[in-house]
């Protein structure tokens, strides 16, 4: 994404959150970057917003990044383009972020991660749902794309392929058991038995060499 030249004003907001809040919601300026304290967590966010006089490509797109002391772990890109799939839900350690857009007003929810929730996994990171007594560890551990076509040059209507092949590695109790999938796995229904729990694998994204997978974790007694 190229970069538009706007003014960027800095503002410090502390909002101090106790651990018994289990969501708080946090209103963005646009334009401006955001300090928040919330447990062991020091954010910063930045939230860019594009209109007509912005470069022509950028018309209606908005972008977030939040850092957490100065390391991107998050960033949202909503586009123009309604046929771009959003992820509005990405998790960090044991934390939910999620960027809402309401009444015209941009918010980011921090809560917990939790069962029963869907969120996007991304590859650089080590993720928890759950509560210490009652916890999944989860992270990408591998992830391949793999392109070409079924056949050499010359064969008549050969068929082209794009792939990509992740390997999640989950700690469940001390217990760590690796489990490997292709995106063309991927579809309706597509879960993983993780012994008292389930995961429902729900799409997937690869672009630029990093990826991310959306998926909910249920425990079994919750299961739909």
């Amino acid at each position: 994404m190229k970069t538009a030249i706007i003014l960027i004003t800095v503002s410090f907001m502390s909002n101090s959150i106790s651990a018994q809040e289990s969501m708080k919601k946090i209103y963005l300026e646009e334009g401006s970057v955001s300090s928040i304290k919330h447990n062991d967590l020091n954010l910063s966010t930045l939230l860019q917003v594009y209109d007509e006089k912005s470069a022509g490509h950028l018309i209606g797109d908005i972008y977030l990044r939040v850092d957490n002391k100065g390391e991107s772990i998050a960033e949202f890109y909503i586009a123009h383009d309604q046929s771009t799939k959003e992820y509005y839900t990405k998790i960090y350690k044991n934390y939910l972020l999620t960027f809402m857009i309401q009444d015209n007003n941009q918010y980011l929810i921090i809560e917990q991660a939790e069962f029963g929730k869907v969120f996007a996994l991304l590859n650089n990171s080590r993720s928890t749902i759950g509560s210490k007594d009652d916890l999944v560890e989860i992270e990408i551990t591998d992830f391949t794309h793999e392109w070409g076509y079924h056949a050499p040059p010359g064969v008549e209507n050969r068929a082209y392929f794009s792939d990509v092949h992740y390997t999640l590695q989950i700690n469940v109790r001390d217990v760590i058991k690796s489990f490997s999938f292709s995106s063309s796995n991927v579809g309706d229904g597509f879960a993983i038995d993780i012994g008292d729990y389930s995961l429902l694998i729900l799409s997937d994204l690869y672009k630029n060499s990093s990826c991310l997978i959306e998926m909910r974790i249920n425990k079994k007694e919750n299961d739909e």
